[in-house]
C-alpha cells in the first residue's frame, strides 16, 4: 500500500469514526452495533472496530445490562474545552478592546497547542500594521512572547515536547538554544510577563502575560504586538504591567483567586 492510500484509508477511517459519534442524539442515546450499521451505513465490521477503538479511548461506553454503546466522558472533556474557551471569550474580548484602545496596538488571546501558539482572537490598533496573527493562525511557540508566556507556567514535560522539533532562526534576534530558551522561561516565571523584540518579526515587539482559570494553571495569554519603534524599552515594560493588570482581571472572571 502506497502512503497515498494509508492516508485516504486512515482519513476514511476518521470520517465515518466521526458519523458513527453523530448517530447519538438525546432521543437516541444509545445504540447498538446493529443499529450504529443500518443508520450509518458503514459496513459491520468496520463499525464494530471503530467501536472498540472508540471505546478504548472513552468517546464511547458499553452499558452492561444492555451491551448498547452510549457517547463516554471523552466527550464530555472537550466539551469542558469548548465551555472554557467560549467562557474565554466572553471574559476576555471586552478586556483584549479595551487593552487595544488604551495601547493602540494589536491585541490577541492566545492558546497553546503543541509547540505552537494559537490567536483566538484580537483587536486590531489604528495603525497599518499587518501581521500574521490571524485568527486561528498557529506561529511557533519558542519565538514568540505569547506562546512562551504559557509555556513557562507548564509541566516540564509539555515544555520538553514543545521544544524537541526544529527551530528554525526568522531572524537574527531568534533564540533557537534550548537552553537558553529555557533561561527566557524561568525569567518569565519570575516577571511574570514576557517582552520579545524582533525574535518572530523584524521590527516588531510582542509583549505577553499570562491568564489562569479557577484552577490556577495558565491556560492562555494576553498579548499586543506592534513596531519596535512604538514599543520601546520604556514603554515596553510599561504596557507590560497595564496588561498584568487586565490579565488579572480576566483570570478573576474564570474564577482564579490568589
Amino acid at each position: 500500500m502506497t502512503g497515498n492510500e494509508k492516508d485516504k484509508k486512515t482519513l476514511s477511517s476518521v470520517t465515518n469514526a466521526m458519523r458513527l459519534l453523530r448517530l447519538f442524539t438525546p432521543k437516541q442515546p444509545e445504540l447498538s452495533i446493529t443499529q450504529m450499521t443500518k443508520l450509518s451505513g458503514i459496513p459491520k465490521s468496520s463499525v464494530h472496530r471503530l467501536v472498540l477503538i472508540l471505546t478504548k479511548e472513552g468517546f464511547l461506553s458499553k452499558n452492561p445490562r444492555t451491551n448498547h454503546y452510549r457517547l463516554g466522558l471523552s466527550i464530555l472533556t472537550l466539551g469542558g474545552v469548548i465551555f472554557s474557551h467560549r467562557e474565554l471569550y466572553k471574559e476576555g474580548f471586552p478586556t483584549v478592546k479595551k487593552m487595544a484602545e488604551l495601547l493602540d496596538e494589536s491585541t490577541h488571546i492566545c492558546l497553546l497547542e503543541e509547540d505552537h501558539v494559537v490567536y483566538l482572537f484580537r483587536a486590531e490598533s489604528s495603525h497599518p500594521d499587518r501581521l500574521l496573527t490571524q485568527i486561528g493562525r498557529k506561529n511557533p511557540v519558542y519565538c514568540t512572547a505569547e506562546g512562551l508566556c504559557i509555556l513557562a507556567f507548564q509541566e516540564e514535560k509539555t515544555i520538553e515536547r514543545a521544544l524537541s522539533g526544529e527551530r528554525y532562526a526568522y531572524t537574527l534576534k531568534t533564540v533557537t538554544n534550548k537552553k537558553e530558551i529555557k533561561h527566557i522561561l524561568a525569567d518569565i516565571r519570575e516577571r511574570g510577563f514576557c517582552i520579545l523584540h524582533g525574535s518572530y518579526y523584524e521590527h516588531y515587539t510582542s509583549i505577553a502575560v499570562p491568564i489562569r482559570d479557577h484552577t490556577g494553571s495558565v491556560v492562555s495569554s494576553l498579548s499586543v504586538i506592534g513596531h519596535s519603534s512604538r514599543l520601546t524599552g520604556d514603554r515596553a515594560e510599561e504596557a507590560a504591567f497595564k496588561m498584568m493588570k487586565a490579565a488579572d482581571d480576566i483570570s478573576k472572571h474564570l474564577g482564579f483567586y490568589e
